[in-house]
């Protein structure tokens, strides 16, 4: 591979993620705290989580965490899948596509 191949493979790279952080840092501008933590812990988890783990969050019961949940569900930011007793909380198709995940 050429250090020409190399330098493109990497500007693209770093492009790539430069729009990651901008598409990120746009969606959470307008979020409350509740579901910034909901939407940080999708991104720190390929964008799946378990409904269980929101309630573990800091500062976030079960009430609060079904609330913050039916919130973004209406806002189209998220989907819930329900398997059993579980819920299993992803971000729609368009939202897992703009941030690239």
């Amino acid at each position: 591979m050429g250090a020409l191949t190399y330098y493109l493979m990497s500007t693209k790279v770093e492009t790539k993620q430069e729009s990651l952080a901008k598409n990120t840092e746009i969606i959470l501008r307008f979020l409350n705290t509740d579901e910034k933590k909901l939407v940080n812990a999708l991104i720190e988890n390929s964008g799946k989580v378990l409904q269980a783990e929101i309630t573990r969050l800091p500062e976030m019961s079960k009430v609060k965490s079904h609330r913050v949940v039916q919130k973004l569900i209406e806002r189209g930011v998220i989907k819930k899948e329900t398997v059993g007793k579980t819920n299993i909380i992803r971000f729609t198709k368009e939202i897992k596509e703009g941030l690239q995940l």
